[in-house]
């Protein structure tokens, strides 16, 4: 999903986690990733280069300095892989090393049949993953291309009414992605885009489902958090990868940005 940033290099502007991904789908864990090809090989060969001139450099000086040296530039290099799932000839290769039960970097990875090298450059990124609760919907269900915000007419259900910050009113028909630039690898999922120029939202910052006529929100790891505010209640913030009802009169805020479950017995805008 390209609108995630990698997670085990720290490019956390996405808000994505190392949470435990035990709960999530295998399908969607390893949605259109592509296995390497024969480029596995050649990021091998850099990577020992890379140790063998490591030795060269330190031989020079002496031969304990040279075994020495490629000894800490092995460490680092299989450091690099447990933590990322990368290394210098890995990432020169656009390919990615991960673990094929987690599709996370892990010491385990690098056991042989245990671990699944990403081509990045032919498929998706393994660590840029929508989190546990974010099952697909039935394809019947599924968006259509047009704006599905104004399709709530032919809707199978009502939805929920949620109402932003600013005064916008949207409805929620399905399992919904929601952050400042969302994206969805299944294509199964209705994206909802709250701008923020203050960034206090993650790209993919929470989902928002259906249960009925009640809202759940599970926050996906976000950078900033999320919250939700019973009515008449103070906010709690929310655990990520975890569901939390949302009742109607309910206040969710992602970041700095705040939306309001609107309460059909209520006809008054929510404060």
């Amino acid at each position: 999903m390209h609108a995630f940033s990698s997670v085990a290099e720290q490019h956390r502007d996405d808000g994505t986690s190392v949470a435990d991904r035990s709960a999530v789908p295998h399908a969607i864990l390893l949605h259109d990733v592509r296995p390497a090809g024969a480029r596995r090989a050649a990021a091998t060969a850099v990577d020992l280069l890379t140790v063998a001139a490591a030795f060269g450099l330190g031989f020079l000086l002496h031969p304990v300095v040279g075994g020495v040296l490629a000894a800490v530039v092995a460490l680092l290099v299989v450091a690099d892989r447990v933590r990322t799932g990368r290394s210098l000839g890995l990432r020169l290769t656009r390919l990615r090393t991960v673990d094929r039960a987690s599709a996370m970097p892990s010491a385990r990875a690098l056991v042989p049949g245990r671990g699944l090298t990403a081509d990045l450059a032919r498929g998706r990124d393994p660590l840029l993953v929508v989190p546990a609760s974010s099952v697909p919907i039935p394809a019947e269900q599924a968006p259509a291309p047009a704006d599905p915000w104004m399709a709530q007419e032919t809707a199978r259900t009502p939805g929920v009414v949620v109402v932003t910050d600013e005064g916008a009113t949207v409805t929620v028909l399905g399992t919904t992605i929601v952050g400042r630039s969302p994206v969805d690898p299944t294509g199964t999922h209705y994206l909802l885009g709250i701008p923020d120029i203050g960034r206090s939202i993650s790209r993919s910052h929470a989902v928002l489902e259906l249960d009925g006529p009640l809202l759940w929100v599970t926050d996906l790891g976000s950078a900033n958090g999320s919250a939700v505010a019973l009515p008449g209640q103070q906010f709690s913030p929310l655990t990520p990868h975890v569901r939390t009802p949302a009742p109607a009169g309910s206040r969710i805020a992602l970041g700095t940005r705040t939306l309001h479950v609107a309460d059909p017995t209520r006809p008054e805008a929510p404060q």
